[in-house]
C-alpha cells in the first residue's frame, strides 16, 4: 500500500511539473464488467457485474516513445452475490460506485507526431468510496472507504484533426485493499474490473 501511495504522488509531481506543450486533456467514458474476488462466508462473487465509468484524462507524452497520463473519474462497480441455503440459490446485487485517480507510465509505438499511435500503459490506482448499496439497502459502513489497486491495459491514440485526437484502450484493474470491514478478519476481497474505454484529447 505504501509503495502504491509513494508511485501516485511521484507520478503526479511529474505531472505538474511537465512541459506543456505535449499535454493534452479531454472527456472519457467507458463500459466495464465489475466483480469483487475473495471470500464472503457461504458465497460466491465471481459474477460478471455491469458498470461504467466517466470522467476526463490527462496525457503528457515526450517527443521519444513515453508518456504519463491521469485520470479522474466516477466508476460504477460491484458484484452478484450468489448464496445457497437448503438447496435454494439466492442472487443478491452488491452496487458500489468511486471516484477513482489512475496513474500510468504510457509507452507509445510509432513516432511522435504519427497519426495513430498504439500504446501500453500500467500504473496506480486510488479509489475513495461514495456509496455502497446491498439490494438498496446502505452497507456503506460495511465498505472500506478507501481502495487501492494496480491497472494495466492497450489501446490506441488516433489523431482526428490537428491537436485532437481519439483516445482508446482497454484496461484491467485488480484492487490490492480489502473492500470489506473487518467484520470478517480472515476474509480478503478485492475489486477487479475490466473496461473499454473511449474519449478525446485536446493538445495544448
Amino acid at each position: 500500500m505504501k509503495f502504491i501511495i509513494t508511485i501516485t504522488f511521484a507520478l503526479l509531481a511529474f505531472i505538474t511539473g511537465a512541459n506543456a506543450q505535449n499535454i493534452s486533456i479531454g472527456p472519457s467514458v467507458g463500459f466495464q464488467h465489475s466483480w469483487i474476488s475473495g471470500d464472503l462466508p457461504d458465497s460466491t462473487m465471481h459474477t460478471f457485474h455491469g458498470g461504467f465509468n466517466i470522467g476526463a484524462s490527462f496525457v503528457y507524452s515526450t517527443e521519444s516513445h513515453l508518456g504519463l497520463g491521469a485520470d479522474l473519474k466516477y466508476s460504477m462497480e460491484g458484484t452478484s452475490i450468489q448464496t445457497e441455503s437448503n438447496n435454494v440459490k439466492t442472487v443478491t446485487d452488491w452496487n458500489t460506485s468511486y471516484i477513482r485517480l489512475p496513474f500510468r507510465l504510457i509507452y507509445f509505438f510509432g513516432e511522435y507526431g504519427h497519426a495513430i499511435r498504439p500504446k501500453i500503459f500500467l500504473g496506480p490506482t486510488i479509489g475513495v468510496l461514495l456509496a455502497s448499496k446491498s439490494e438498496g439497502t446502505d452497507v456503506k459502513d460495511l465498505t472500506n472507504s478507501f481502495d487501492a489497486g494496480v491497472h494495466g491495459g492497450l489501446g490506441l491514440n488516433i489523431r482526428l484533426i490537428e491537436k485532437l485526437w481519439l483516445n482508446t484502450d482497454v484496461t484491467y484493474y485488480q484492487g490490492l485493499s480489502d473492500v470489506t470491514q473487518s467484520e470478517f478478519d480472515d476474509t480478503k476481497n478485492h475489486n477487479g474490473n475490466l473496461s473499454l474505454n473511449a474519449g478525446l484529447l485536446f493538445g495544448f
